[in-house]
């Protein structure tokens, strides 16, 4: 090899070491501050617990940065919003914010992860976001986790608290309330008829009459 080309090569293999060191590094760091909030929380108990850990969920986002992975990690810990008292108007600016902010980034850089979307829409609907409109959200987490079993209670949720569904969303929505009621998941069914709208009940109460009318009827029972 000439001397030149040789100098070439070395100075080339040096800049790729340095490259893959630092990339290297960049992934350690953020490895070293992630929690172990890698799913979304599908009960008040449970997202409570993951909160306690945001910080270090943050501080791993921020470091990864373009990693769609970590944002969702730390805008799972904001999961707490779902359950908690406080409405649009008590609930504070920074924390909304925030949530946002770290679900945009997760969508963007990882817009396979279903637990995302569904928190999107959860938050959306809660606290009566007009962009993104939490139906669009829903339907994507339909899209990407059809099957996602432990989505699916608090996805029927979710579903049940929407204003109104499309003839696309009652099909997948009903998928879902199948897939509960073969699994002796009723709990989970009554837990989204009680919290549902006025529509949503109906939709619920009609969908799981065609299945089980001894549960619809529970249903009926059961909110009175």
């Amino acid at each position: 090899m000439n001397p030149p080309l040789h100098s070439t090569f070395r100075v080339l293999t040096l800049l790729f070491a340095a490259i893959l060191g630092l990339y290297c590094i960049w992934l350690l760091l953020a490895e070293l501050y992630r929690p172990g909030v890698d799913r979304l929380s599908t009960g008040p108990q449970s997202a409570a617990m993951a909160a306690e850990q945001r910080n270090d969920a943050n501080r791993a986002a921020w470091i990864g940065r373009i990693r769609g992975d970590l944002w969702a990690d730390s805008a799972y810990t904001y999961a707490d919003m779902l359950w908690n008292n406080s409405d649009s108007t008590s609930q504070p600016t920074r924390s909304l914010n925030q949530v946002r902010e770290r679900l945009d980034w997760a969508v963007r850089y990882a817009p396979h992860q279903s637990g995302a979307w569904l928190l999107l829409a959860g938050v959306a609907s809660r606290y009566r976001w007009l962009n993104p409109d939490p139906a669009e959200a829903l339907r994507m987490s339909y899209y990407t986790g059809p099957s996602e079993r432990p989505l699916i209670p608090l996805r029927t949720l979710v579903a049940g608290q929407l204003p109104a569904l499309d003839n696309e969303l009652q099909q997948l929505a009903r998928r879902d309330l199948r897939v509960l009621i073969a699994h002796q998941e009723q709990p989970a069914v009554m837990q989204a008829y009680q919290a549902a709208t006025p529509s949503g009940k109906q939709f619920i109460e009609q969908t799981v009459g065609e299945i089980d009318p001894t549960l619809a009827e529970s249903l009926r029972h059961g909110a009175q």
